[in-house]
């Protein structure tokens, strides 16, 4: 009994310290990262340093971040409340970073604020909600066929109690709203006199992915092929207004509705799996 207390707990402390690595590792190529954006903006292509510094924040430091929390929050119990309202306040000060650099100049259209008639945004916002519920539906399929379940952290993300459920509303609202400010409304107008249309909407769709890394591989590339359709519906109709709409109901119907049933894979799906792609 004693051999096998000792075999597990060196099995642990090799966990944590592997998890650690991969937390270090993820921040340094955050912390490159940062300073390459900076490099590239600033010396480069010589934008104005609040721009400089917020697209560095928003293209590299938070997406890192995101991904070095994946290992270190790896088996960690979740109070999701807090998790909901940290996550909420981080949402509006982001947001309202990218608004108020964004529209400094006094032109709300800058990051994408455009009225539209009612009758378009409804078209807009019902189109772009039901391919948003169709990709959660296919990756679904696809976690199915290839026996890849949802990550663990995300599962224990999901809210289970009535409370939980409206703060997971109020956090619904700050992340469609100021995710698509910023990483729409603001990241795609700044890079596209520099990369031009479709480079500005990959590169924002992929650092969009990142940011959901808890989600594990399956999640990344689900949350930027989102990133990439919300995109177009943000170009397509000259407004983020649909966009909004379209995140915040897409959020609460996956995480309220029927979060359970999507993100709740049948047991011979596989093992779950928690690993984020190596960025």
């Amino acid at each position: 009994r004693g051999s096998a207390w000792m075999r597990c707990l060196m099995a642990e402390k090799s966990d944590a310290r592997d998890r650690h690595v991969k937390a270090r590792r993820y921040g340094v190529v955050s912390v490159l990262s940062f300073f390459g954006v900076l490099f590239w903006l600033g010396w480069i292509e010589d934008y104005p340093a609040a721009d400089v510094v917020l697209m560095a924040m928003l293209l590299a430091a938070l997406p890192g971040l995101s991904m070095v929390q994946v290992p270190l929050l790896s088996g960690v119990p979740i109070d999701r409340m807090q998790a909901y309202w940290s996550s909420t306040v981080t949402l509006w000060v982001l947001g309202l970073s990218c608004w108020l650099v964004g529209t400094r100049s006094g032109d709300i259209s800058a990051v994408g604020i455009v009225s539209l008639s009612p009758s378009a945004v409804l078209g807009w916002s019902a189109i772009l909600t039901v391919a948003g519920l169709g990709i959660i539906l296919g990756f679904r399929w696809l976690g199915g066929r290839f026996r890849v379940a949802e990550t663990p952290l995300l599962k224990s993300l999901l809210p289970k109690t009535r409370g939980e459920r409206s703060v997971f509303g109020v956090l619904c609202l700050a992340a469609g709203t100021c995710e698509e400010l910023a990483y729409r409304g603001y990241v795609i107008p700044m890079l596209i006199p520099i990369l031009g249309m479709g480079s500005a909407v990959a590169i924002s769709s992929l650092v969009f992915g990142l940011m959901h890394g808890y989600q594990g591989w399956l999640g990344v590339f689900r949350t930027t092929l989102m990133g990439a359709v919300l995109a177009w519906g943000f170009i397509s109709s000259g407004s983020l207004i649909p966009a909004m709409i379209a995140h915040i109901t897409i959020d609460l119907i996956a995480g309220i509705l029927i979060g359970d049933w999507l993100l709740s894979p049948e047991p011979e799906f596989g093992v779950d799996s928690e690993e984020p792609p190596t960025v």
